[in-house]
């Protein structure tokens, strides 16, 4: 196997590591668990981002695809999930408001998901 397939196989696992973390953390949102904020929930979300930030850059930078399109759409969604993620799960928001942002963090996730794997 080769270092790009290796990659790869890599963002996509940690992909979906960080969905379960984030449907979780979301389960606990709305039933009021305060685990939701928590050091080892808030460690565990971080850490899955920075490695797929990192593998994501490395594929692109490591020549496999390159900044197109592909890439682009990656970037902008990662940015779109994380950023409805950080608002919907901040202790003190308004339950509705953070369903809401949570549902479209969801589905910022599966926008991009479906769109990376048509593109690859």
């Amino acid at each position: 196997m080769d270092i790009n397939t290796f990659l790869l196989k890599v963002h996509v696992i940690i992909a979906l590591l960080s969905l379960a973390i984030y449907v979780i953390r979301g389960f606990w949102m709305l039933t009021g668990n305060p685990a939701v904020s928590g050091k080892s929930a808030l460690a565990s979300a971080s850490l899955a981002m920075l490695i797929l930030l990192g593998t994501g850059l490395w594929m692109a930078l490591s020549g496999s695809h390159g900044f197109d399109r592909f890439v682009t759409i990656k970037a902008v969604g990662l940015a779109v999930y994380v950023v409805l993620g950080v608002i919907a799960l901040k202790p003190g928001l308004g339950k509705p408001a953070a369903i809401v942002l949570w549902l479209a963090g969801l589905g910022a996730f599966a926008y991009t998901f479906l769109m990376a794997k048509s593109l690859i």
